[in-house]
């Protein structure tokens, strides 16, 4: 990844990559995708399931140029949006989560 990529990759461009994402089956869940609740679980809202969570971190890994390092996050915060929008962000940078 290009330092250029790397300066442009942060929390914000991935949150709204994972809404973007994520946006159909959460705002089924009654979601506002405009603002989204803190602390929103994309799996305890039902919004994704263990392979949703798969396909989204698959989808992460190909637009922001990154081999994402799951085992670093805590488990307890793997499915919220701001922890993996901030973990995909900072490993995306070079940075460790």
């Amino acid at each position: 990844m290009s330092d250029e990529t790397a300066a442009r990759v942060d929390a914000a461009a991935v949150r709204a990559r994972i809404l973007e994402l994520c946006g159909p089956a959460l705002t089924v869940c009654g979601v506002d995708l405009a603002a989204p609740p803190a602390g929103l679980d994309l799996r305890a809202c039902g919004a994704i399931d263990s392979i949703g969570f798969i396909a989204l971190v698959s989808e992460l890994e190909e637009a922001f140029d990154v081999e994402l390092e799951l085992e670093d996050i805590d488990p307890e915060r793997l499915t919220m949006l701001e922890p993996l929008a901030a973990a995909v962000a900072e490993q995306a940078s070079g940075a460790a989560p």
